[in-house]
């Protein structure tokens, strides 16, 4: 599994800080949206569990930022995907014919 990215400071990009098992970014010193995770490995499934963006970011598309992250995380390292959060189901319902063949039903 890639750990590449290790855990570091999230920042206006989005980066996977991989100690709190989270895709991140920060949108200002008081305001981080992230999107927190588990992974399984002994199944090879990433949990997607919670997404969060707080007023400062709403409607921004950021939480689509944080799903796409995840979904390439789980696709480079050959992870299948399990949808616990209802934000990220629905981007998975906008994006299923792209995404279908790594999302467990």
């Amino acid at each position: 599994m890639r750990t590449s990215t290790g855990s570091r400071q999230c920042s206006s990009k989005i980066t996977n800080d991989l100690k709190r098992s989270t895709f991140c970014m920060n949108l200002d010193k008081n305001n981080e949206a992230y999107l927190q995770y588990s992974i399984d490995t002994k199944r090879n499934v990433i949990n997607l569990e919670h997404t969060f963006v707080p007023d400062a970011g709403k409607g921004k598309g950021i939480g689509k930022l944080l799903a796409q992250a995840a979904f390439q995380y789980a696709i480079d390292n050959k992870l299948k995907i399990k949808l616990e959060c209802d934000f990220t189901a629905k981007f998975y319902r906008d994006n299923e014919t792209k995404y279908r063949e790594y999302v467990l039903q």
